[in-house]
């Protein structure tokens, strides 16, 4: 599997956590979740946002004449990803990896698990 989608950053991904689980949410709000942990202003925000749809990682809609954004991916295509990258780049990891390691994590679903593992080992082609 060659996965082509961009990898968010770390910033992007603690906006992405907040909205898989209240997807759809406004800048504003997006913004009172994430804004004191990153320490941002509501205009970084904004641009990150932006910045994210173009990159195909979140989706604007309008709901109630206010734009709100929604995850593109779910959390387990996401991670897979990030996941993927990391094995492949820094650890030289090519084929099935092992998601029994990171099993503890109170993150995922039983059915985000099954999800994640899938994604994970599926072949890769372009290996």
């Amino acid at each position: 599997m060659c996965l082509s989608m961009t990898q968010p950053s770390k910033s992007e991904l603690t906006i992405l956590k907040v909205l898989w689980t209240e997807a759809p949410l406004s800048a504003r709000e997006i913004q009172e979740k994430v804004g004191p942990q990153l320490k941002w202003s509501f205009s970084t925000t904004r641009t990150t946002l932006s910045r994210m749809a173009e990159k195909s990682l979140l989706r604007l809609d309008t709901k109630h004449g206010v734009r709100v954004y929604t995850p593109v991916e779910s959390k387990a295509r996401t991670l897979s990803g990030v996941m993927r990258e990391f094995f492949d780049t820094v650890l030289e990891m090519k084929g099935p990896l092992p998601t029994a390691a990171f099993h503890d994590s109170k993150m995922l679903s039983e059915e985000e698990w099954a999800e994640l593992d899938l994604y994970l080992n599926e072949s890769h082609d372009d290996d």
